[in-house]
């Protein structure tokens, strides 16, 4: 892969945003839950948080991508299933996750 195709790509700014969102995400998290489950959270719950925050935020520059570049007419299905999959992810995984984090936040605790 050439330095220059890797420039603009897509999936490289999605992983490192998505790595960067994991460890933010994960860092709060250990913040409000208590020391003993700090372990299984940094251990088990990072990468898997990086996955899926990689994953919705390529769909969403996918399908952003496709609607700057005038392209919606030739990639119709493509960009309906990344909407479809960013739209999953976000009220399924990233709703939830957030508005517990959120909660903790809050005069009632965790």
């Amino acid at each position: 892969m050439n330095i220059r195709n890797t420039k603009n790509s897509t999936s490289i700014i999605a992983g490192i945003i998505g790595l960067l969102f994991a460890l933010l995400y994960t860092g709060l998290e250990i913040l409000t839950e208590n020391p003993e489950a700090t372990h299984s959270i940094s251990i088990w719950h990072t990468p898997l948080i990086w996955l899926l925050a990689s994953i919705l935020l390529y769909l969403v520059f996918y399908a952003v991508g496709t609607i700057r570049a005038g392209k919606l007419k030739e990639r119709k299905i493509s960009f309906s299933f990344s909407v479809a999959g960013a739209v999953i992810l976000a009220l399924f995984w990233l709703y939830p996750m957030l508005a517990t984090l959120i909660g903790c936040f809050g005069g009632g605790g965790c």
